[in-house]
């Protein structure tokens, strides 16, 4: 039987050696597509505009801080449930 040696094989993308870690979960963008409602749409341009930001950059931010604090919010009530069932 052979013994199969792990290489680490270098990520090469053209002429640009990656990072192992450039595709960790965290660093990876997926494309999708959604249908928002026109209305809502100009209402985000606004937003966007007024913060400074392309609309699509503050779609990603907005949804980013949303999920944070939902899953922020998961914690806490977590570590509550935790702490209730232990108390006397």
């Amino acid at each position: 039987m052979k013994s199969q040696k792990k290489s680490k094989k270098k990520i090469t993308y053209g002429k640009v050696n990656l990072d192992k870690d450039e595709f960790a979960p965290e660093n990876i963008k997926v494309c999708v597509s959604l249908m928002i409602p026109h209305e809502v749409l100009i209402e985000i341009k606004k937003l966007a505009k007024s913060s400074g930001l392309p609309y699509k950059n503050y779609i990603n931010q907005v949804l980013r801080e949303h999920a944070c604090v939902d899953a922020q919010k998961r914690r806490i009530k977590d570590v509550l449930k935790k702490v209730v069932s232990k108390a006397p």
